[in-house]
């Protein structure tokens, strides 16, 4: 006995007419904002990563770098070349560190180099994007202008000892040598520090 074939349904009709809208209006709208995107011509830096850490930190550079200079008004400048390398060394370990370089048009090209490891410590994602941010700053002022005002924000103080020193054993009624002092800085030299 042959088996009897199902028409479509009305619901399958629906089903299948539905996806094809759907696909129809992904792809009219994937093709408007390819073309906004072409016409606002949103200008990407140059970012060379050295590493197997290039396919992480290329699209999170470039997009943190236009999202930094759009929030200050600006648009990066069209010479900008950002490397991320495992050190940056100029006498001792940076960082980062900001070239400018101006041609005989008066042009300026800018070379923002940021270290992936300083003094042997890994860096982190996020005091890579805080070296990024700084040296943005450098390279952007000649768009947004000098600051009229800076104040320095420093968090990190040392921190006070938090264990309570270890003490020797007394054997045969000897007292032990004084330790010398370990840990973070005593409160006493930070007090009497002249800086």
């Amino acid at each position: 006995m042959a088996k009897k074939r199902r028409g479509r349904t009305p619901v399958r009709r629906l089903a299948a007419w539905t996806a094809e809208r759907l696909r129809s209006a992904s792809q009219t709208w994937a093709r408007a904002v390819s073309r906004l995107m072409r016409r606002l011509h949103l200008e990407a830096p140059v970012v060379l990563v050295d590493g197997p850490a290039a396919r992480h930190l290329r699209p999170l550079i470039a997009s943190t770098s236009r999202v930094f200079a759009a929030s200050l008004g600006a648009v990066l400048p069209s010479g900008l070349v950002i490397v991320v390398q495992r050190v940056v060394h100029d006498g001792r370990q940076l960082n980062g560190s900001l070239q400018v370089f101006d041609s005989p048009e008066g042009s300026s090209r800018y070379l923002l180099q940021l270290a992936q490891s300083v003094n042997g410590r890994q860096v982190s994602d996020e005091e890579l994007l805080a070296a990024l941010r700084t040296g943005l700053v450098e390279a952007l002022e000649d768009l947004i202008g000098k600051p009229v005002r800076s104040i320095t924000i420093d968090l990190d103080v040392p921190r006070a000892r938090a264990a309570a020193p270890v003490v020797a054993l007394r054997t045969n009624g000897q007292t032990p040598a004084p330790e010398p002092e370990r840990g973070a800085i005593p409160i006493q030299r930070i007090e009497n520090n002249p800086a």
